[in-house]
């Protein structure tokens, strides 16, 4: 089959830390590893803030955007940004745009851009949960903004089903995904101090609940007073968590560890009993999937997006509040042939979202969308007065059966793109 060109756009990029992020990154890889041509599309943030331009990553290329108009969750506003964006896209030929995030404006408007303006067929990844909270203008503005991706996903059947409500399309279920074997090399298996040892890697963030994370402790200490947890995150409730550990009078017995390089956190979480998760609103959970494929039984609550990743009973246990998940935890380290069942089961399940399989899904949807662009290239009525007005007329169809290459034709090595037309090899720094 043809080498794809694929241009992948988000916000959240590492090393900025999180679950998008991780995904995103091995999702690159893996699709590289197939023999597409990968290139990054994002910007500066509060983890990154080197050079813009080109950057060689491992089997991809990251192209980083300079911005400081950055707001909440390192998302911009900046209209540069995008415009270079969009750009970046029309100018190196891609054959399909991937963005990521409905909550990202770097994502939607380049998406967007890519299918309503130049042509190039776009898919739109949706990674939250958000049609609760969406109501009058910003429901019906997104819904608008939503109509242009030539294709729509979600990362769980949640996702899917919430980018549905928003935007009254269809949206596909390809579901988040990490390299197993990568991460399971990573792991030491050394086990941590504490009888028994559970390990919470999150984000200290209000949707992530992180709070009940000291009454769940203060409810095992009475049974399992050798019980020791292991919190790995940052976030804004990070001092309001050491607050509420010393309310509960558990700090003795919960280690706040803040953010840890990947590489360290396979390490303290291979030694873990078990894995605690106490958001009630997750659209995926990576930090889920990263406990199960190292074996390591993920205790979690009923949270949309998990219940795709945790069958209760076989490769996990899903609890309904903290005093099941405090009675939980006493059922995995009292019972050892229950907690092997379950990290048994935990690890042969995570297998099954490992990125070389979630890359050829998304290797089929991308070229779906370019059958679905070429047959219904819908485009902005004002992108098409302009051409007309320009004595170039928008052929439908046209990305697809040529127009691309009037921008770039591909280098000899199939690797390097062109940055800006005429401009030749770029300079490529190594990451």
């Amino acid at each position: 089959m043809e080498t794809l060109r694929i241009a992948m756009v988000s916000d959240w990029f590492p090393p900025r830390v999180g679950g998008v992020e991780t995904s995103i990154s091995e999702l690159s890889k893996a699709l590289g590893r197939l023999g597409h041509e990968v290139m990054v599309v994002t910007h500066e943030n509060s983890s990154y803030r080197g050079p813009p331009g080109l950057v060689k990553g491992d089997g991809y290329l990251v192209y980083w955007i300079g911005t400081r108009l950055l707001a909440k969750d390192d998302v911009t506003y900046d209209p540069l940004v995008i415009a270079k964006a969009s750009l970046f896209v029309k100018r190196n030929a891609v054959d399909v745009v991937h963005a990521h995030g409905v909550t990202s404006v770097l994502g939607l408007m380049t998406s967007m851009i890519a299918s309503g303006g130049t042509g190039v067929p776009s898919v739109l990844t949706n990674h939250s949960l958000l049609s609760g909270s969406l109501k009058g203008l910003g429901r019906l503005s997104l819904k608008y903004a939503l109509k242009w991706p030539t294709l729509l996903v979600g990362v769980s059947r949640a996702a899917a089903e919430d980018v549905s409500r928003i935007s009254g399309r269809p949206a596909d279920v390809i579901h988040n995904c990490i390299d197993v074997d990568s991460w399971r090399e990573m792991a030491t298996w050394s086990h941590l101090d504490g009888d028994p040892a559970i390990v919470i890697t999150s984000r200290l963030s209000p949707r992530k609940n992180p709070l009940e994370i000291a009454k769940v402790a203060s409810l095992v200490a009475r049974k399992l007073p050798r019980a020791r947890f292991y919190v790995v995150g940052d976030g804004m409730l990070m001092r309001d968590l050491v607050e509420s550990l010393r309310g509960f009078g558990v700090e003795d017995r919960v280690k706040v560890l803040g953010l840890m390089p990947r590489e360290r956190v396979a390490q303290l979480l291979s030694g873990a009993d078990a894995f605690v998760l106490t958001s009630y609103r997750e659209s995926f959970g990576i930090a889920v999937l990263e406990a199960m494929a190292l074996g390591v039984p993920p205790l979690v609550y009923s949270s949309p997006g998990v219940l795709d990743l945790v069958e209760d009973g076989r490769s996990g246990i899903i609890a309904d509040g903290p005093e099941a998940m405090a009675d939980a935890i006493v059922r995995v380290a009292s019972d050892e042939g229950l907690r092997r069942d379950l990290a048994r089961g935990a690890e042969d399940r995570a297998r099954l979202f490992d990125c070389s399989i979630i890359a050829r899904r998304y290797v089929e949807e991308y070229r779906r969308a370019e059958e679905v662009k070429c047959s219904d290239d819908r485009r902005f009525l004002a992108y098409r007065l302009y051409r007309a007005l320009t004595g170039d007329p928008v052929k439908e169809g046209e990305w697809c059966r040529g127009r691309k290459w009037e921008y770039h034709e591909r280098s000899a090595d199939g690797i390097v793109p062109v940055v800006r037309r005429g401009a030749g090899r770029p300079a490529v720094h190594e990451h």
